[in-house]
């Protein structure tokens, strides 16, 4: 009989929720939603960060913020800077058509984290591969960021556009759909790059013939609880080495232009730094999805 009643117990305290599965029915009645790491902000509301891609399960909808940021894009072979991964948040001044606040259905949404995109050998036609898009349901997407330019080649377009390679003749940047253009290159001297764009500024083009353009830089964010900065753009290399300064990466994660580019810092989008010649340039930062529950249980 024992058996018996904690068989029946189990079998009543789980309901079958659309696109959840079973779910304890102590949750529906008051518990969390799964997924992602939970803390909370100073007003103490409850915060859910996503580094990699998962699921956020929830009992019932809520009203939240959100962050999403994807992912940033490596410097390509003409050591142009990387583009910074588009950035979305209803945090402060809303961006990508969101408003101030989104709804957050019940049950499954699938979070998808954008991974940086790889950098390429120096002095080829080859661009920097684009970052990838991070994505919250069917609420909001990123794009990846632009890879930066190939050698005599222009900055890719993407979430920040990518600088552009260096060579020649003039090479533009890429156009950015939610942040900035990346920055062209400058056809003199070391004929260096320019910078990728970040969210909150565009891509420097390479000031004179010696120095690479700066990545722009990213946009502050306090979603969390605290004040980060996201999605800053790549700085540029140059063609030659000898007497060339690489370009500053942009605030948010964007790697610096070197004898050995920069990555963009991990889960914040930024953009892949450049080289110089034929070293291979560096990789964009993975992005990032971040929701705060408003009101509502979440």
């Amino acid at each position: 009989m024992k058996k018996l009643a904690s068989l029946f117990v189990a079998l009543f305290s789980l309901v079958w929720l659309t696109g959840a599965g079973w779910l304890p029915l102590a949750q529906l009645s008051g518990g969390a939603c799964t997924g992602g790491t939970r803390t909370t902000d100073g007003s103490g509301n409850t915060v859910i960060t996503f580094l990699a891609s998962g699921t956020l399960t929830c009992p019932s909808g809520f009203t939240g913020h959100i962050l999403v940021v994807a992912g940033g894009a490596g410097a390509g072979g003409g050591q142009g800077g990387g583009g910074a991964g588009g950035y979305c948040t209803t945090e402060g001044t809303s961006t990508c058509s969101l408003g101030a606040t989104v709804s957050v259905p019940s049950g499954a949404t699938t979070v998808t984290v954008g991974a940086g995109g790889a950098g390429k050998t120096g002095n080829t036609a080859s661009p920097g591969d684009a970052g990838g898009n991070s994505v919250l349901g069917s609420i909001v997407t990123a794009t990846g960021g632009g890879g930066g330019g190939a050698n005599n080649g222009n900055g890719q377009n993407g979430g920040s556009g990518g600088g552009g390679g260096f060579g020649g003749a003039s090479q533009t940047g890429g156009t950015g759909s939610q942040g900035s253009n990346g920055g062209a290159n400058n056809a003199l001297g070391n004929f260096p790059g320019g910078g990728g764009g970040g969210a909150g500024a565009v891509g420097q083009a390479g000031p004179n013939g010696t120095t690479g353009g700066s990545g722009g830089n990213g946009v502050s964010n306090s979603i969390s609880g605290s004040a980060v900065t996201y999605a800053g753009g790549g700085g540029a290399g140059c063609f030659t080495a000898a007497g060339c300064t690489g370009g500053a990466g942009g605030t948010g994660g964007g790697g610096a232009a070197g004898s050995t580019g920069t990555a963009g810092s991990a889960n914040t989008g930024g953009g892949g730094g450049g080289s110089f010649n034929t070293t291979v340039s560096a990789a964009g930062g993975s992005g990032i999805v971040i929701v705060r529950c408003v009101t509502g249980n979440c």
